[in-house]
This record gives structure tokens, C-alpha cells and sequence, in this order.
């Protein structure tokens, strides 16, 4: 195998995994859902633990823990560093510390619709993520463009994933449960491995920040 090949692997190997299991907490999760929906519930704490987006189930908590990871490695990153690029990092920890929060807790969504969720998330995001990217261009923070292109993606993913699950929701009758479900499922992995496209995106960025390359 190719010298570079190897230190893509070792870079990447960590990602793959947790993408893995991302897939198969979320599949799971699906099943337990799916079959409940068809009559066939298991245990109410084997639901709880695995519903695709209660608060306190397992999937939720792992696209929570990796937006937080990259939170923390954004703001252990700001920290080693000095000046701007220091607050440059600081505001992409807390840009992943607050995503991380708002996925903990589910009232926002529960009392906004699709749409008012929409509006409001692109609201927020599209002057932050351009203030970001402005900043990191402008004070040379290598990374910085990959950085805001991956939050962005998540955002964008998440938002619009959520409008779409509302959009099925909302025609339930034609849908039917499978689909209502299906969409569902889709939506949670696709916002976690935008997640996990962030903590990877985070975690190269850092590591090139220290080798000045």
C-alpha cells in the first residue's frame, strides 16, 4: 500500500467507524420504531433508549456528543493558538457547543413548525457561517474554509432534512406510516453524519493548524 495511502487510512479510520456505528444505531433504532408502528412493540425502555429522536435516546445523544466533541477540539485548538485566530477558533467552539445543545434539547422543534424552523435556522446560520468564513479568510486561519463549509452542510442538512419529515408528516393520510416513519430515520442519520462530516472536518483542520502546513 502507497506511503500516503496508509496516512489516509490512519487519519480516516476513526470517522469510518463511527460512521458505522451511526448506521447501525440509527438502523436499529428504525427497526424498533418500524415494528412498534406495525404492533409489535418491545419493552418501553428498550423504546426510549432507542428512539430515533427522543431526548435521552441514543441516537439524539450521539449526534449531540459528536457536535460537542467538535466544540471542545475547536476550542482546545483556540486555546493552544493567540490573537484573532484564537477568537476565530473560539467562535467555531461555541458554534459546535450551542448546535450541540440545541440537539439535546428537542422544545425548539417540538413547538416550532417545519417551516418556522426553516426560516428561523437559516436566519442564524447564514449571518454566523459568513461571519466565520469572512474572519477566517481575513486573518489567514488555515482551514478556515472547510471549517464553515462542513457547519454549513450541516445546517443545511439538518434544516432541510427537518422540512422534509414535516412535509411527509403533513400528508400523513397519503403517506402512511412506513414513509412517515422512513422519513424520520432518514432525517437523524443524515443530520448525524453531517455531524460527524463536521468533528472530521474539525479534527483535519486542527491538525494541519499545528503542522503550519
Amino acid at each position: 500500500m502507497h506511503p500516503t495511502v496508509r496516512s489516509q487510512w490512519r487519519a480516516a479510520w476513526w470517522v469510518l467507524l463511527l460512521g458505522l456505528v451511526a448506521v447501525v444505531l440509527f438502523g436499529a433504532a428504525f427497526a424498533v420504531r418500524l415494528s412498534c408502528g406495525l404492533g409489535y412493540c418491545t419493552a418501553p425502555a428498550v423504546r426510549q433508549l432507542l428512539s430515533l429522536d427522543a431526548v435521552g435516546g441514543l441516537p439524539r445523544l450521539f449526534t449531540t456528543g459528536v457536535l460537542a466533541a467538535a466544540g471542545v477540539l475547536a476550542g482546545v485548538r483556540g486555546w493552544s493558538v493567540r490573537g484573532r485566530v484564537r477568537l476565530w477558533w473560539a467562535g467555531v467552539a461555541v458554534t459546535g457547543l450551542v448546535l450541540a445543545v440545541l440537539k439535546s434539547d428537542s422544545a425548539l422543534e417540538s413547538e416550532a413548525s417545519p417551516t418556522e424552523t426553516l426560516v428561523l435556522g437559516l436566519a442564524v446560520a447564514v449571518p454566523a457561517l459568513a461571519l466565520l468564513s469572512g474572519a477566517g479568510r481575513a486573518w489567514g486561519v488555515a482551514g478556515a474554509t472547510r471549517v464553515v463549509s462542513a457547519f454549513a452542510g450541516y445546517a443545511l442538512t439538518a434544516l432541510g432534512l427537518d422540512a422534509f419529515t414535516g412535509l411527509v408528516e403533513a400528508v400523513q393520510d397519503d403517506a402512511g406510516t412506513v414513509s412517515e416513519y422512513s422519513a424520520a430515520f432518514i432525517e437523524e442519520l443524515g443530520e448525524a453524519l453531517a455531524a460527524l462530516a463536521v468533528l472530521a472536518v474539525v479534527r483535519a483542520a486542527t491538525a494541519v493548524s499545528r503542522t503550519g502546513r
